[in-house]
């Protein structure tokens, strides 16, 4: 409800308004009535209303001055005017001096009705505004405090941080959702249950401030007295979930920080909320609570652990699903039963497993991002499993994918292979003809020419104008032995119409002339 002072020098017309118009269902309450400007101004001293509605000829103070009054003062404060009809100069100031409204006398319920009505709208729009720009503010200020940089630090303790006996501390949360990949969807559920946190009313002495922190994050920034521990914490937080699934129906889980007196501690707290809500990827799925003081580094170094690519790629060859499963188990094993600070390692080992099989399988003709475009996966799509066997699922699942796809292209060679076997027989007998050309080569296997590069490239690993000339060039050599063979007769021999390019191409490969090397082949022998 909005608060509505009305003020009139005729008790009977504010009287009457007062107790005629039905207020309440157009957003109001009548929280005084005045006689004129002055006695406005004293109530506004203890009580400060939404909205007044004032008389303009009154004694004392009249309409006029009480407007430019709550414009210097108050222009939060909304203006309605009543005037008469021949108060049109009245009107012009009360225009200047921003009245957002004004009824002319005499006037019905209805007609107040309707105007009210719209006064509460643009009050709701205008209340709606400030709301918006002041969680900003407080997101940036809140995200400043976890970056540990960027804020007023005198302004925060004024406004946040004004018990002295108060402790402070961070609350992470997590929407257990399964592998959802809809990020428009993620980024909504993460705003819902922000909203409901905003409301949320937990354990007394226990406050939170909730925001989507800058990483995207559900984040509360915690205040809590001094005397209270963990058991407090954990029903504050324990309810906070269940009002999640109660009003949304979403299951979340939670990290807490350890709490400190000083603020300016609050980017380590963020820090260690992450290193407590990456403690689900080992647990079941369901609420789940962490704290971080449960959390210890390991005992061993997980940085060294490792993984056998060859030995992945080698079982994806054969199609030996139990030694892909194995190896992927083996990986995975290495992690069970840790209390580890950073998970996200565990992430940047399965990418990088996945890129390093993907290079490899470059090499064997297959496109590997191809192959998983087209079954809706994406390298990234690891970072949504949220339990340690979901992740282990998902690598071994693009796994399977790789390992049929080799299937496929060794069926496939299985044919190419005859063919190309063939052409490099052609090649062989016929290098040193000057008709030795892709286009030849597809004329004489009924092929076409982009498809005898290709699969020549892929069985031998080698260009096929390359290995022209490559056995063009070891032709030459011998035939430089003999010196009664000139030069231009090996050119034309060879397949090089123009000796000249013959010459150039010798040089280049060899380092000397044709010449020079039959003269160094004279001096050797």
């Amino acid at each position: 409800m909005y608060k509505l002072l009305i003020v009139d020098d005729e008790k009977t017309i504010s009287q009457g308004i007062a107790r005629s118009i039905p207020w309440n269902e157009c957003g109001f309450e009548v929280a005084g009535i005045c006689n004129n400007g002055l006695e406005a101004v004293e109530f506004l001293k203890t009580d400060k209303p939404d909205l007044v509605l004032s008389d303009i000829r009154m004694p004392g103070m009249d309409g006029i001055e009480l407007m430019q009054y709550l414009n210097e003062y108050y222009p939060e404060i909304k203006i309605v005017i009543l005037s008469g009809y021949n108060d049109f100069e009245y009107l012009q100031m009360s225009i200047r001096n921003h009245v957002a409204e004004y009824l002319l006398k005499p006037t019905d319920i209805i007609e107040f009705q309707i105007l009210f009505t719209r006064m509460k709208a643009m009050l709701d729009q205008e209340d709606e505004e400030r709301q918006n720009l002041e969680t900003i503010r407080l997101e940036q200020r809140n995200n400043a405090l976890l970056k540990g940089y960027g804020y007023d630090e005198e302004a925060v303790m004024k406004e946040l941080f004004t018990n002295d006996t108060r402790r402070y501390g961070v609350i992470l949360l997590a929407i257990d959702n399964g592998a959802v990949e809809d990020k428009n969807l993620l980024y909504q559920q993460n705003r819902d249950v922000t909203g409901i946190l905003r409301h949320f009313q937990g354990k007394d002495q226990i406050t939170g401030y909730y925001w989507c922190n800058y990483e995207d994050e559900i984040t509360g920034l915690l205040c809590m007295g001094v005397e209270l521990g963990e058991a407090e914490i954990s029903v504050y937080a324990r309810s906070l979930m269940e009002k999640v699934r109660a009003e949304l129906g979403l299951v979340i889980s939670c990290g807490i920080s350890s709490f400190y007196e000083d603020f300016r501690m609050l980017p380590q707290c963020y820090a260690q909320t992450k290193c407590s809500i990456g403690q689900r990827i080992f647990c079941e799925e369901g609420e789940k609570l962490f704290f971080f003081h449960s959390v210890r580094e390991a005992d061993f170094d997980y940085y060294q652990l490792s993984f056998d690519e060859n030995k992945i790629l080698k079982a994806l060859l054969n199609r030996d699903e139990k030694e892909l499963e194995q190896e992927v188990a083996d990986i995975f094993e290495g992690f069970r039963n840790r209390i580890i600070r950073d998970y996200d390692y565990v992430n940047r080992m399965i990418m990088e497993i996945l890129f390093n099989i993907s290079r490899k399988m470059l090499k064997y003709g297959m496109q590997p991002e191809k192959i998983m475009n087209e079954s809706g996966y994406s390298y990234t799509d690891i970072r949504i499993r949220q339990t340690l066997d979901a992740k282990q699922a998902f690598l071994l699942g693009i796994l399977t994918l790789f390992m049929e796809e080799c299937h496929a292209q060794q069926a496939k060679y299985s044919k190419t292979g005859e063919l190309a076997r063939i052409i490099k027989e052609i090649v062989d007998e016929e290098y040193a003809s000057n008709l030795m050309s892709l286009e030849y080569i597809g004329e004489r296997v009924h092929k076409n020419a982009a498809y005898i590069s290709k699969i020549f490239k892929n069985e031998f690993d080698c260009n096929f104008s390359t290995y022209v000339m490559e056995k063009r060039l070891e032709k030459s050599r011998e035939l430089l032995s003999d010196p009664l063979i000139k030069i231009y007769e090996i050119s034309w021999q060879l397949g090089w119409v123009d000796v000249s390019n013959f010459i150039k191409v010798f040089k280049k490969k060899s380092g000397i002339s044709p010449d020079e090397y039959r003269k160094f082949l004279v001096r050797k022998g």
